[in-house]
């Protein structure tokens, strides 16, 4: 005598429909929250830092020694099997997942807070305050493209400022985030929406995004 299989076919359909509905679902309340004009937001890690001015460092930034790439530096004693081909090589790729959504959630809360009417030098102002005119110029270069709450979050004289850069910036702007590997090769990558900044200079930002997370692209949603 055949098994009645009846309950488990209707389960399977059920299974079937439902997965077929959540994401027209999703993408229904994904509508509701974005518009035409908020930000879709595509940032690989591809070629990060070969591209930009953050790569190599200069020979005036060296006090003075070689930088001939060839030169070789002592392995380092951490990780015994790592040796640098050059002092002044920053490697391209992705960092771990983790410490990218990391960088990914900085790089937002500095949009938040532009988009929120402040700007970036009322927080390099803050964690400049009692420099002199010499280390206040040398903080400015080595900040110009960097992250500057990486440095408010090192810095715990001004760490109180983190709260309120999130704070300002949470409010000012909404984002989604998915992550996706890439079907040729499996690359990590993720997806952004971002609503609350179409008044701020798009290309500005997709530059921004560029230098610090390599191959990147802003584009507005159209209807």
């Amino acid at each position: 005598m055949l098994k009645d299989r009846k309950l488990t076919v209707h389960r399977t359909a059920a299974r079937i429909l439902l997965n077929r509905r959540i994401p027209q679902e999703y993408a229904s309340f994904l509508r509701s929250l974005f518009s035409v004009g908020d930000w879709f937001v595509t940032i690989t890690f591809r070629d990060r830092f070969q591209d930009s001015g953050t790569r190599f460092a200069k020979p005036s930034e060296s006090n003075g020694k070689s930088t001939n790439p060839s030169s070789k530096l002592p392995p380092d004693p951490r990780i015994a099997a790592w040796e640098p081909d050059s002092r002044n090589r920053r490697e391209p790729g992705p960092p771990v997942r983790d410490a990218a959504l990391r960088e990914i959630g900085h790089w937002l809360f500095e949009l938040g807070w532009e988009a929120a009417g402040r700007s970036r030098q009322e927080i390099f102002a803050r964690l400049a305050d009692g420099m002199q005119d010499r280390e206040r110029r040398n903080f400015a270069k080595r900040v110009c493209r960097g992250c500057l709450y990486c440095e408010v979050m090192k810095n715990p004289v001004v760490y109180a400022i983190s709260f309120e850069i999130e704070r300002v910036a949470t409010s000012a702007i909404g984002w989604v985030i998915a992550e996706e590997f890439g079907r040729a090769g499996g690359r990590w990558h993720v997806h952004l929406l971002i609503r609350g900044a179409t008044h701020l200079r798009r290309k500005r930002w997709w530059k921004k995004a560029f230098d610090r997370f390599g191959r990147s692209r802003i584009e507005p949603i159209y209807g």
